[in-house]
């Protein structure tokens, strides 16, 4: 019933959306935590409209990975503070003109 090339394409439509997924995730998370580099990086990639599109394409890695590296080393002991889940305060970080100009 399923075929070799269905399978194929299925299998890397799932792997892709992780692999590009987590990227994304873990550069709005360093973001949130105001990391230049990212910052940096992100604003060279992106543009606020484009971001976006791909922050709420993989909004639910966006969860694991702030579960991962924010929530669970917080009540570990590992972090001494939780950074808010913020994607608004976390677009202005990096987009700050841009945000200006959505505001008017």
């Amino acid at each position: 019933m399923n075929s070799f090339w269905f399978l194929f394409f299925k299998y890397a439509f799932i792997l892709t959306y992780l692999v590009v997924g987590f990227i994304v995730a873990f550069e709005a998370i360093l973001c949130m935590n105001k990391s230049a580099f990212a910052i940096k990086w992100v604003r060279r990639l992106y543009t606020l409209k484009s971001f976006m599109i791909s922050v709420y394409i993989f909004y639910p890695m966006l969860w694991i990975v702030y579960l991962f590296l924010e929530v669970i080393p917080f009540y570990l002991g590992g972090s001494k503070h939780l950074t808010k889940f913020d994607i608004a305060t976390m677009l202005y970080y990096i987009f700050p003109d841009e945000c200006d100009e959505c505001d008017l």
